[in-house]
């Protein structure tokens, strides 16, 4: 080919681009040829045939003709004469007339960006391929420009010789403006590459497919019924039109136990839903029309948003339905990280210093059942089950792992007082209950402890309560708090069954079991003496030993007892088991009462026993045995008359178990004697009770030492007795009191009315232990606590304590709490005493100065 028909060649096809752009701004697009239909599918060489006629020359005008209309794209103008001869051009090429006529009218070019060099190496590689495919069948394929695109006037620009056919072909896979968002077109795209309008139309048949790896492509159909929504059946959600219909449809539609979602909105049910097939509804944000949420939907499950948390809920129920949430976890997995711990569910509430206002009541995990059914079966608001199979050892690993029911767990790492940190529970149980209980049906907390298996062997529980420390240093302030009122027993161990002798109740040795508050009275087993005591505060009142000795400290000199027995006791003191000599041992001058009133006793003084009826002496028995009776023998209603003055009237020798014997006498006097007659208390006649002149008389050896008149007035040789006993010893080494056996207590004071109990003279004490180096007693400087001779405790008549050594006590020294008025009120307080001021929170001390504060910092 010439240079000039190169030149014309180049001028025509710049011509023709120009005259396309321009046609497709203002012509209507016409409908582009869709080359995969079988009137497209011809041979390529074919068409390309057809496409390569000759191209007829085209004389150029020059633009010059300011009228001639013009427009403009990108900046180039373009000559109308230009269009008039491409379309001279188009129209006379054999063949190809009516169809690259549409093709150059209605579709722009593909904008593609290539060098001059580039488009002639590419012409000249599709020369040769369709020299080498010139007989095969092919479809359609769009066949960019060569030279590519213009930068400068964005039109395809040919550096060499094309054909009509070409040209056609480049139009063909071009996409024009006017196709965008056009029926068979194409969509239109955003700067982001996005469509810029919604696809119309049924696309449930097309295919999608995930981003992830060996994802198949299905059907969008598939993928909508995989949630199926309320929605897809004409639910509205107005809040005025009933959605019964679309509910019902859509619970028909599914399979049963199928999850259907419901759009938000406000939901009206006309009619309940009826059906069996249970379905779990999804409400994302759907209200009543009250704006309540719905909470039941028959007997189907909601799960929904109620207050912003997510809820389950069945409203109804029937007979043998599954529950509303149940979660499974089989652990099957070896190996692991060592101590890590699996769990079917965990909550975590953390509750900071700041957010949570000071009187909000924070609950981490609730459980409420309501119940008013009636009838034998068991309601349970929790319930817990750890269950070791019975063949879990069949395997013969060994031994197994610990499980545990329930574990309970609540911390406070502050280090501080609970004053200051606040309370803690570790788990509390609370029952409310109205009415009696008169069957015992209600129980605060009930631990079962049983074998798995009837027909086993019967297992044995460690401890049916162990409650204890991991570690050696945390102490309970009261293990067992028991503060509420009971009208039965604090404990009742009275329906246990003890084996082996198993003791009910074991507080162990050198430990204290207390009566009162302030634990005064209490118990305590001296484990190293092997005895049982009963202490007042500091003192020990009772002790029994491991052979059965009772020791008992006696400290009321009043009016009071040593012993009292009430009741109706077949006996009232057996002495018959006991294998001493001396049943009973009383000290010189004491009696033996034989009726409430002590007008009749018996009392050994001065080496006599004296036996004394109402206000006289009723007989003598003296050392050497003889009696001396002030009245006359009666037997059998017989009078006996004496005469010889020197000899007794009875004399009773032998071995007999019983001397004289009255018990069968059935009046009210068993001995009578005359006025003036004494009876003595031992043979010598020294000792001796008389009746004479109206008063009943104790003497020795003649001598007076005790007289009764009939006014109750007493007279002791040595000393005074009036309203109590006043009782002058005069031996020195021996005790007023002595106390031996195994009486149950050896002296009884809780019925004195009086409020000294115990009385001492200045200057004497009283012994805690049988050496008497534990001393208390008064003296001018005060009440002393001593040992020895070493005083260890004093308090004087002021309040005033002095200690030898300090104060150590269990819990801390705990000053008085007074208000800050109680402080300043106090009269003449001595320098150094020491309050807590209850409204400044800290202790005051009283100096030369006034009640100073004490500053106080926190602890680490």
């Amino acid at each position: 080919m010439s240079m000039k028909s190169v030149l014309k060649a180049r001028i025509l096809l710049s011509a023709c681009s120009g005259l396309l752009l321009v046609a497709s701004v203002h012509t209507v697009a016409a409908t582009r040829p869709n080359h995969l239909l079988p009137q497209y599918q011809q041979s390529v060489p074919a068409v390309r045939a057809a496409l390569h006629g000759p191209l007829p020359s085209v004389q150029t005008a020059p633009v010059s003709s300011p009228e001639e209309p013009r427009t403009s794209i990108t900046g180039t103008p373009v000559s109308q004469s230009r269009k008039a001869m491409l379309k001279h051009a188009v129209e006379t090429a054999p063949g190809v007339k009516k169809s690259l006529q549409e093709r150059f009218l209605s579709a722009p070019f593909a904008a593609t960006a290539a060098t001059a060099a580039t488009a002639a190496t590419a012409a000249t590689a599709a020369t040769a391929a369709t020299a080498a495919t010139a007989a095969t069948p092919e479809t359609y394929a769009p066949t960019r420009p060569p030279g590519g695109i213009d930068p400068a006037t964005a039109v395809p620009s040919l550096w060499q010789n094309a054909t009509i056919g070409q040209i056609g072909a480049m139009a063909d896979g071009s996409v024009q403006q006017s196709d965008k968002n056009q029926p068979n077109g194409v969509a239109g795209l955003d700067a982001a590459g996005r469509f810029t309008a919604p696809v119309a139309g049924d696309v449930t048949a097309a295919t999608a497919g995930s981003a992830l790896s060996g994802a198949l492509k299905r059907p969008l159909s598939a993928r909508f019924a995989e949630q199926p929504s309320a929605g897809d059946f004409g639910i509205t959600l107005d809040g005025t039109s009933d959605d019964s219909t679309a509910l019902q449809a859509a619970k028909a539609a599914v399979p049963a136990g199928s999850m259907v979602r419901i759009p938000a909105g406000v939901l009206h049910l006309a009619t309940p839903l009826q059906s069996e097939t249970p379905t779990l509804w999804q409400i994302n944000g759907t209200t009543l029309a009250d704006g309540a949420p719905i909470t039941s939907l028959g007997t189907d499950v909601i799960e929904s948003t109620l207050e912003g948390g997510k809820y389950f809920a069945r409203g109804e129920s029937r007979a043998d339905m599954p529950p509303v949430l149940r979660k499974d976890l089989d652990v099957t997995h070896t190996g692991g990280t060592t101590g890590f711990v699996m769990n079917l569910e965990k909550g975590n509430c953390t509750i900071p210093a700041e957010g949570a206002a000071l009187n909000d009541y924070v609950w981490c995990h609730s459980t409420v059942l309501n119940s008013s059914a009636f009838g034998a079966g068991q309601h349970v608001a929790q319930a817990s089950l750890a269950q070791r199979p019975a063949d879990a050892l069949a395997d013969g690993k060994g031994s197994r792992s610990q499980i545990w029911a329930g574990y309970d767990e609540a911390r406070d790492e502050t280090g501080q007082a609970s004053s200051v940190a606040g309370s803690m529970v570790g788990r509390e149980v609370d029952v409310y209950a109205n009415g009696d209980d008169p069957v015992g049906w209600r129980i605060g907390l009930q631990l079962q402890i049983a074998g798995t298996s009837a027909d086993g062997i019967p297992g044995k529980v460690g401890k049916g309560i162990a409650i204890g420390n991991n570690d050696a240093t945390s102490t309970y302030g009261t293990l067992i708090d028991a503060a509420g009122r009971f009208d039965t027993a604090g404990i009742d161990l009275s329906r246990s069954t003890p084996v082996n002798n198993a003791p009910v109740l074991n507080i162990g040795a050198n430990r204290n079991l207390a009566f009162s508050d302030d634990h005064k009275p209490h118990f305590q087993f001296d484990s190293a003496a092997y005895t049982l005591r009963y202490w007042y505060d500091t003192a020990n009142l009772l002790a029994i030993g491991m052979q059965g000795d009772v020791t008992t400290s006696i400290s009321n000199a009043g009016s009071g007892v040593a012993w009292t027995l009430n009741g109706q006791a077949q006996l009232g003191l057996n002495l018959s088991g006991l294998n001493a000599p001396e049943a009973l041992r009383l000290a010189a001058g004491q009696t033996l009462s034989w009726e409430p009133t002590a007008v009749v006793h018996s009392s050994f003084a001065n080496g006599k026993l004296t036996e004394q009826v109402a206000a006289g002496v009723a007989r003598t028995l003296d050392t050497s045995g003889n009696e001396t009776l002030p009245g006359s023998l009666q037997n059998s209603q017989t009078i006996v008359s004496l005469t010889q003055p020197t000899a007794p009237a009875y004399v009773a020798k032998g071995t007999a178990a019983i001397g004289l014997d009255t018990t069968g006498l059935t009046t009210p006097e068993a001995l009578r004697v005359a006025d003036g007659q004494a009876i003595s208390w031992e043979h010598t006649a020294s000792v001796q009770t008389r009746y004479a002149s109206g008063q009943l008389q104790d003497s020795q050896n003649g001598a007076p030492l005790r007289t009764l008149d009939a006014s109750g007035n007493e007279t002791v040789t040595g000393s005074t007795r009036n309203s109590g006993m006043t009782t002058s010893l005069n031996n020195s080494a021996a005790s007023a009191i002595t106390l031996t056996g195994s009486a149950g207590i050896g002296v009884n004071l809780t019925g004195l009315s009086t409020a000294n109990a115990l009385r001492l003279g200045d200057g004497q004490s009283v012994a805690w232990e049988p050496t008497a180096v534990m001393t208390t007693g008064y003296t001018a400087t005060g009440l002393t606590d001593a040992k020895g001779s070493t005083p260890l405790r004093q308090l004087d008549s002021n309040g005033n304590e002095t200690l030898a050594g300090t104060i150590t006590p269990n819990a801390g020294v705990h000053l008085p709490t007074l208000s800050r008025a109680s402080i300043k009120a106090q009269p003449n307080p001595a320098p150094g005493v020491m309050v807590f001021d209850a409204e400044d929170d800290a202790p005051a001390i009283y100096t030369s100065a006034g009640w100073m504060l004490v500053g106080l910092s926190a602890m680490p």
